[in-house]
């Protein structure tokens, strides 16, 4: 058999392979992995292996890390299997990652109460985003559905008691945020939040009742609600943030719309979706939208990307085996559903909401009716095998020992929500607590490299006074050299003169956003053609403007995300800009043996831009409540369409016209889509500025003080033997104290 040897970290995103003992040659698929997350690539790797070895397809794999990766590379080889290939999978196990990031906790901790390091934290922006990002302990859990999915149901299950609205009617008209605190016992805080974003009510006490009113007021945006959702293990590093988001046919905001669907759009912080199907009604046009959308996320990326959408198929009490339901079946035409709708490889998981709300709900609060059908539904997931929803899951062997541990009762866990609930948590494992690892470790190799610097430089002052008088010399040359100003004053001036001129791949984004725009509109005008009865075309019209408003929509995100894109690589750009203009400054000085100059411009380079990103944000409100309404009605409206006076009158039937209709509004709908277009284009192009003019600032204002700082302390220390002495005992401290830490963070971070 071919031996197949896999190390995977997570934690500094590093795999390793050995094929029969032996690294692969640099040209290999396999080398192209070694920097790349496990799930990008963990589904195509028995492919690549086979066309390696020519067909030979028997694989003894061992592989090292963590438990969720390896429980990614156990399904893979699963497939290989069922493929008629012959593997093997030994797995060596690690350290379990959440007690990993309680170390790192603990390591930060020390380096924060450390001086040196507190003040490099302080003073770099980039390091202090990346720390607080990965001590940051929310966890998105958004929960999506068109109406009567039993979306609320099945978060008040979830809760464990009824706290949002559920009924037959659209009643989830805002968003509800909620927010695990375990530490309120059996209450729930809230508060409501309007659209101008004031915090209209709070309560300590929230019910039902108080929801309820809230929901119905106009201009409630969000409500906020914070207790314990005991659906989730608890966990010091992770607190469960559940996103309850109105259905895009239900929604008194048209941003709740945008909100929903950026969540699906958003692949930089991978949020988990839960997404709720209505068993017993499929075919909605605004699922097909929503599908489409979620088949285009899962198709962007790797492993992640499909894993972050579980599709919950809901109210699968309503069938009657008797009747000859076969749940099986039923779930058959749910995967043909979603793969009609672009999802590729559905895994789907079957639920009764209902019957696990009222499991959990005390059976002397349960309404009459609720108490005939807690019933009625006990007999049926008891006495009918096909009705044990587990069965049907495709779960992992992870997620199935976890279930076995919580020790529920058979009932509970035939409803089938107790396990989606557990597949939140293994998510959590695999996803989000290595990401967090991670960036936590960046943040402190980052300081750390600072203050290695900071101590090479004092230990270079370490020398005889005809070095040092020399060093000195070279030093006031340099500050003379960038006082005269000339070096700078020509690259800011290279930098203004290509201000207007945006990022390339912010340029072939908004390309491809022109044409998908044009797209849109294409296939909506393709509707319009011939003759229909008034009925018929008002159902038309309404079609036609749901499916452009979901497209506005989805391309207002995708703008934004084009926007983030382009000022990251501004940021980036600039940075690089930096750096290469500290070298210009320090090229005279490359060929004298100065080590001490070279740890000068390290120092220097060092010196953080601080460029911040979320000030440079240019609002979008600012630059489109000129376009996103009309004087007495949205464009979208299908109600301000139809101009009735127009409509010929043929026999005692009315008729209209479509192609000459749609005509008419054309012209209209292109020219919203092209504002949009211009004004977002122009926010990127003022979003790029004003970051160019945050680093221009920084150049003309910060940097000559920082930059002279730096040169005259290391200047004082050649004139000064009892602050040199001083700087270099100070150095070596501060370098063995690294040295320990440093030791300790790798130790930490091994697999």
């Amino acid at each position: 058999m071919n031996c197949i040897d896999i190390t995977h970290n997570p934690f500094i995103v590093e795999t390793t392979f050995l094929i029969n003992g032996e690294v692969p040659a640099e040209g290999c698929k396999l080398s192209s992995y070694r920097e790349s997350r496990l799930q990008t690539w963990i589904e195509r790797l028995f492919d690549e292996l086979s066309q390696l070895f020519n067909g030979d397809d028997r694989f003894k794999v061992s592989f090292k890390g963590v438990e969720s990766d390896y429980l990614d590379v156990a399904e893979a080889a699963q497939a290989a299997s069922n493929r008629g290939m012959q593997v093997e999978l030994d797995w060596v196990r690690t350290e379990h990652t959440e007690v990993r990031l309680e170390k790192i906790r603990e390591l930060v901790d020390e380096a924060l109460s450390h001086p040196k390091l507190q003040s490099y934290f302080n003073d770099n922006a980039d390091a202090k985003a990346a720390l607080d990002e990965a001590l940051g302990n929310d966890f998105d859990v958004c929960v999506v559905a068109t109406m009567s999915a039993g979306k609320s149901t099945l978060i008040n299950a979830m809760l464990g008691r009824d706290l949002l609205p559920a009924a037959n009617e659209a009643t989830t008209a805002t968003i509800a945020r909620i927010v695990h605190n375990g530490d309120l016992g059996d209450r729930f805080s809230a508060a409501r939040i309007t659209r101008d974003g004031e915090r209209a009510e709070a309560s300590e006490q929230a019910g039902l009742e108080l929801i309820q009113r809230w929901n119905r007021m106009e201009d409630t945006a969000t409500i906020e609600l914070e207790g314990a959702i005991p659906a989730v293990r608890d966990r010091d590093n992770v607190r469960l943030v559940l996103t309850d988001t109105p259905g895009p046919n239900n929604s008194q905001d048209e941003n709740h719309e945008r909100v929903t669907m950026g969540f699906i759009q958003d692949s930089r912080r991978n949020p988990l979706i839960l997404y709720v199907l209505n068993a017993s009604q499929l075919s909605i046009d605004d699922d097909r939208n929503l599908l489409e959308l979620v088949g285009q996320a899962m198709r962007k990326g790797g492993k992640q990307s499909k894993d972050r959408f579980i599709f919950v198929v809901n109210k699968m009490d309503v069938f009657d085996p008797e009747k000859g339901e076969d749940p099986k079946e039923i779930l058959e035409r749910v995967k043909q559903y979603l793969v009609s709708n672009g999802i590729q490889n559905p895994l789907v998981y079957p639920v009764s909401a209902n019957l696990t709300r009222l499991i959990r709900k005390p059976g002397d609060l349960r309404s009459r009716k609720e108490r005939g059908d807690y019933s009625t539904m006990e007999e049926l997931f008891e006495q009918e095998p096909c009705m044990n929803m587990l069965q049907y899951m495709p779960l992992t062997s992870r997620v199935s020992m976890a279930l076995a541990d919580k020790q529920y009762s058979p009932l509970l866990l035939s409803s089938g929500l107790p396990a989606v609930e557990t597949m939140i948590d293994e998510y959590i494992d695999k996803y989000s607590l290595p990401h967090r690892a991670k960036r936590a470790s960046e943040a402190l190799s980052r300081v750390i490299e600072m203050g290695l610097n900071e101590a090479d430089l004092a230990d270079q002052l370490n020398t005889d006074e005809r070095a040092l008088k020399k060093l000195n010399d070279e030093l006031e040359g340099l500050q003379q050299r960038r006082a005269r100003g000339s070096d700078v004053d020509a690259y800011v001036e290279e930098l203004r003169s290509s201000e207007k001129s945006l990022p390339p791949r912010a340029i072939e984004t908004l390309v491809e956003l022109e044409a998908e725009m044009n797209a849109s509109i294409r296939k909506v005008s393709n509707g319009f053609s011939g003759k229909s009865e008034l009925s018929k075309a008002k159902a038309r019209v309404e079609q036609a403007a749901s499916q452009l408003r979901f497209e506005y929509n989805r391309l207002t995100n995708m703008y934004q995300s084009a926007f983030e894109a382009s000022q990251k690589y501004v940021a980036e750009e600039l940075q690089k800009a930096y750096q290469e203009y500290v070298l210009e400054i320090f090229q005279d000085y490359e060929e004298l043996e100065f080590p001490a100059m070279e740890s000068l411009r390290k120092s220097v380079a060092d010196i953080s831009l601080n460029l911040d990103i979320r000030k440079a944000e240019v609002e979008r409100e600012q630059v489109v409540v000129g376009y996103r309404k009309v004087s007495t009605s949205r464009w979208y409206n299908p109600f301000s369409w139809g101009d009735e006076k127009s409509v010929p009158v043929f026999g005692e039937e009315e008729f209209v016209d479509l192609a000459k209709m749609w005509k008419s509004r054309q012209t209209q709908v292109q020219a919203e889509f092209t504002n949009l277009s211009l004004a977002e284009v122009e926010r990127i192009n003022a979003g790029r500025n004003q970051l160019v003019d945050q680093f221009l600032a920084f150049m003309a204002e910060e940097f000559d003080q920082r930059f002279n700082e730096l040169v005259e302390s290391v200047r004082d220390k050649t004139r000064d033997r009892d602050a040199r002495e001083r700087a270099v005992e100070e150095g070596r401290a501060l370098r063995a104290w690294i040295a320990t830490f440093k030791n300790r963070l790798e130790a930490t971070l091994a697999v």
